[in-house]
């Protein structure tokens, strides 16, 4: 049915209970009174109503159906909007290459848990001699390996960690509520699933793909740039003892 046939009928139904009334109403006063039932007051029982009743029931569900429409285009269109908005907050907020955090949130996060009073570890993850897949493989495969590195380091995470791609082969991780010793296997958990990636093929031999990793404490009264100068000499420390390593162990003087 369509909106104009919708309308129509509502106002015919609100129509003929208005006539109804009408023929109540007015022959119960008139037989109260005494008064006689001619003809014309059958005309005005039934003319009156359709004069007054059928337009104006016709307005206003007309104008009903307007408002009903009406809200749901505004509804499809706040919809729409948050939908945009939250692609928007996604694209702004993560590396399109792997789906993690991008720097700019991952630090962000960092500057939030550094005002906590829980204890947080940071990690810092680089891919080992990256260079030499992107020569040799191409970027392609260079692609692939680190997106390979983001899915490992999500499955080794916890859903309360923040994961975060921090440059071009580095990621960041904060392990939320966690000592050193706890920091330290959930790390060497990460560094193993890493090197258990299945190997890549392409047309100039295997990929095998390692990391580095380098931790530092986080508490509410550390200094977030400290922790983070930490952290990157630790991972320096991991590369120097021969990539492929963990270190927790470097002071910053």
């Amino acid at each position: 049915m369509t909106r104009r046939n919708l309308i129509l009928a509502k106002a015919a139904v609100v129509t003929a209970i208005a006539v109804v009334s009408t023929f109540v109403l007015s022959f119960s006063i008139r037989l109260a009174l005494g008064m006689p039932i001619d003809w014309l007051s059958w005309v005005e029982c039934i003319v009156i109503p359709i004069v007054i009743a059928m337009p104006v029931a016709s307005y206003i569900f007309h104008q009903s159906e307007m408002y009903k429409e009406a809200s749901e285009a505004l509804a499809r269109s706040h919809a729409a909007l948050s939908e945009t908005h939250e692609k928007l907050n996604y694209s702004t907020s993560h590396d399109p290459a792997t789906g993690l955090l991008n720097r700019e949130a991952f630090i962000g996060h960092l500057a939030r848990v550094g005002r906590d009073e829980e204890c947080d570890m940071l990690l810092l993850i680089d891919a080992d001699e990256f260079t030499k897949i992107n020569d040799r493989h191409g970027h392609a495969k260079g692609d692939e390996a680190l997106n390979r590195i983001a899915k490992a380091l999500l499955y080794a995470t916890r859903p309360s960690d923040v994961v975060g791609r921090t440059g071009g082969t580095e990621f960041g991780v904060i392990l939320r509520g966690v000592d050193k010793d706890s920091a330290m296997l959930r790390a060497e958990m990460i560094r193993r699933q890493v090197e258990t990636i299945r190997w890549m093929k392409s047309d100039r031999g295997s990929i095998r793909t390692t990391v580095s990793i380098g931790g530092a404490e986080m508490r509410g009264s550390a200094d977030t740039a400290q922790s983070l100068r930490q952290a990157a000499r630790c991972l320096y420390e991991a590369k120097q003892q021969g990539r492929n390593r963990v270190s927790f162990s470097y002071k910053l003087a």
